[in-house]
C-alpha cells in the first residue's frame, strides 16, 4: 500500500459525469476515500456520512473524492441516488486501485475474487499523502477524517 509522504501518481480516469480528471490536478488537499461497490450498503453509509460533514470539510479547505472500479454510469447513478456532492471516479481498469495498493483478494462461498478494501486517503497540498485509514470501519469513519485535518 501506498504510504505516508508518497507523491499522487499521475493518472488520469473518468469522473461520475464522465470528464477526465488527472489525480495530480485536483484541488488540494483532498480526502480520497477507495470503496468496494456503488450502491452497496457499507459504501452508501460511508458515502452519506462525507455528505453529512461534507460542509465542515470545506470549510476547513478539503474536497472528497471518491473512487471504486465501478463505471462511469454505476458512479453517475450512485452520486445521483444519494445526493453526494463531490466527484466519484471510475477506475474500471484499477490503475489508481493498484497504485495505491488497496486490491486485495477475497474468496465468498469458494469463490476468489479481487476487490478493494475500504480506504481512505488524506492528501495534502503538496500533493502528498499525509494520512492513510486501511481496513476502514465504516462507523464513524467520515468523524474520524474530518478530525484528522
Amino acid at each position: 500500500m501506498i504510504g505516508i509522504g508518497a507523491a499522487l501518481p499521475e493518472i488520469t480516469l473518468k469522473d461520475d459525469t464522465g470528464a477526465d480528471v488527472e489525480l495530480t490536478k485536483l484541488e488540494r488537499p483532498f480526502v480520497l476515500w477507495f470503496f468496494p461497490k456503488a450502491d452497496t450498503p457499507g459504501c452508501t453509509s460511508e458515502g452519506t456520512q462525507f455528505t453529512e460533514l461534507y460542509d465542515a470539510f470545506k470549510q476547513r479547505g478539503v474536497e472528497i473524492v471518491g473512487v471504486s472500479r465501478d463505471s462511469v454510469e454505476s458512479q453517475r447513478a450512485f452520486k445521483e441516488k444519494f445526493g453526494f456532492p463531490f466527484r466519484l471516479l471510475a477506475d474500471t481498469e484499477s490503475k489508481l486501485s493498484n497504485a495505491f495498493g488497496v486490491l486485495v483478494e477475497r474468496e465468498r462461498d469458494g469463490q476468489k475474487t479481487i476487490g478493494i478494501a475500504r480506504t481512505t486517503f488524506l492528501i495534502d497540498a503538496d500533493g502528498k499523502i499525509a494520512r492513510v485509514w486501511p481496513n476502514v470501519d465504516v462507523a464513524g469513519h467520515a468523524q474520524d477524517v474530518l478530525s484528522a485535518v
